[in-house]
């Protein structure tokens, strides 16, 4: 029997006992119009009930025993942190995008057409790759009428799990004063969290190892406070394009700096908060709306005059001077050592032109130089031989070696931009073992493809990435990025910097000689 098809015969599909679906967990009921109710959930175990429906207003409000919100759209769905979703009405056209149930465990919607309809449909679409499987029914009795509900099991890892969401009704405050006693800090708006005044998101930097802390005192309860959370080495998906927010130097001196104020918050001190403002204004989302020349920085730069008003508050505090070109936002930086490699801004010029345009399109180096890392995934060194052998196939090895205490500490916090995680790997972690740094006397020009997914990459070749990947984890998990590489020649310096072989005489042969 097929396992998309809801239309089998009678005893076929497993019920599943209400209660055990809702226990406990955070429920999501959506445009039920008076068919459900959050006391008939209540009754069954849920800890808690989000109700969206038509009337409620658009902000979410705490009642006695249960949250509600109007339904406006079908992002509403996934705005908050509910665990099971028991969808109703157009509602259940959210199964059609899996950033809408991402979060989700346990998806209940009532048999019947045409929402049901949706619901096979979205199988169909996600069912293969087991994003979304159909696991049975279960009766749902309210006021004397039981009501039948498909039962389906989402299973999405999302890349970014960056948005978390705090308890509704709660002042950001009141959220903040939840986290006392955890390794954390306020990133931005501190004073006007303090005094009221904030609206808006949270953003704040958690030590990875008090993580799952931070999310068992926000999941208490339905939350819908938007709240940014990341990690100090961006892994478990608290990241930023993929890759940390901060470095590892920027990150652990915001956190060792940390204190709590008389408020109840827990902040880095003035010369830090500088300078993770200014990493904040130069590398994440506030440059993307910058022109791709721009250099000259005063309240016109950036999208809110705010931003450069925050900048100015923060260098007085810190008692260093306002910065007033990006050359003098990158000298704070780098004199403070905690200016990111290229391999961490080619993450962050994702989508940002002015990135892209300021640090790749006027630096030009012979294409051909590569680096490869091959990371553990539990099998250590082992597949070097093989790895090794599809490599001169196409390359010149021009120096390789493994990852040992003279440049461990380097390539780790530099390379890949310090992120190693992988929910595959031994410890939720794959660091690098070996690397090679190769060479091609004949790059080829990317394709079409390639230029369009991996624009930053100068010879098609180092996209042999894909296959080792591919080959090296055959038996295994598909998707482990076993094998990391520099995009181009340029990036390949820069890990050759983290690999203390700025010197290496071969390399510069190659690059500057014309050989």
């Amino acid at each position: 029997m097929s396992k998309f098809n809801f239309f089998s015969k009678k005893g076929s599909r497993p019920i599943i006992p209400f209660t055990d679906i809702v226990r406990d967990k955070l429920v999501l009921l959506a445009l039920a119009g008076g068919k459900l109710s959050s006391e008939i959930l209540k009754d069954n175990g849920a800890r808690d009930v989000l109700v969206l429906d038509s009337k409620g207003n658009r902000e979410a409000e705490r009642h006695e025993t249960y949250v509600r919100k109007r339904f406006s759209r079908i992002p509403d769905i996934r705005k908050n942190n509910c665990n099971v979703f028991v969808l109703h009405g157009i509602a259940v056209l959210g199964l059609m995008q899996k950033r809408q149930f991402a979060r989700c465990g346990y998806i209940l919607v009532p048999f019947g057409w045409p929402w049901f309809a949706a619901a096979r449909l979205a199988l169909l679409r996600y069912g293969k790759r087991n994003i979304l499987s159909f696991v049975g029914s279960t009766d749902i009795n309210c006021n004397g009428k039981v009501f039948r509900y498909v039962v389906l099991a989402a299973n999405v890892r999302m890349p970014d799990q960056s948005r978390q969401y705090g308890p509704t009704g709660c002042t950001p405050l009141e959220i903040l004063r939840r986290l006392s006693g955890l390794n954390y800090v306020v990133l931005r708006s501190i004073e006007q969290i303090e005094n009221g005044s904030h609206r808006g998101d949270l953003d704040i930097l958690v030590h990875h190892q008090d993580l799952e802390n931070i999310k068992t005192r926000l999941e208490s309860e339905i939350g819908t406070y938007p709240i940014d959370v990341y990690t100090d080495n961006g892994q478990f998906g608290h990241c930023y394009k993929s890759v940390p927010y901060f470095t590892f130097k920027l990150a652990k001196g915001l956190l060792d700096s940390a204190y709590e104020t008389d408020k109840g918050l827990r902040v880095a001190k003035g010369d830090w908060n500088f300078l993770a403002f200014c990493y904040h204004l130069l590398f994440h989302d506030k440059s993307e709306t910058l022109e791709a020349n721009s250099n000259a920085i005063n309240s016109r730069t950036f999208s809110k005059s705010s931003y450069h008003a925050e900048l100015e508050r923060l260098a007085n505090i810190a008692g260093r001077p306002v910065p007033r070109t990006f050359e003098e936002m990158e000298g704070e930086l780098r004199r403070a050592g905690v200016m990111p490699s290229l391999d961490l801004i080619g993450f962050y010029s994702n989508k940002n032109a002015f990135l892209k345009h300021r640090y790749f399109d006027h630096t030009r180096v012979k294409a051909g130089l590569a680096t490869f890392f091959l990371r553990d995934f539990g099998s250590g060194i082992k597949k070097v031989p093989i790895l090794r052998e599809r490599l001169l196939e196409h390359f010149e090895i021009l120096a390789e070696g493994p990852v040992d205490e003279k440049n461990r500490d380097s390539v780790i916090k530099g390379v890949r931009g310090g992120n190693w995680a992988d929910s595959s790997a031994p410890g939720g972690v794959a660091e690098p073992v070996y690397w090679f740094v190769c060479w091609d006397s004949s790059p080829q020009q990317p394709s079409p493809r390639t230029r369009r997914k991996h624009p930053r990459v100068d010879n098609e070749r180092i996209r042999l990435k894909d296959e080792l990947r591919h080959e090296l984890c055959e038996s295994e998990k598909k998707g482990k990025r076993i094998i990391h590489s520099s995009d181009n020649s340029f990036e390949a310096l820069d890990h050759l910097e983290h690999l203390g072989l700025t010197d290496h005489p071969e390399i510069a042969k190659r690059l500057f000689s014309g050989n």
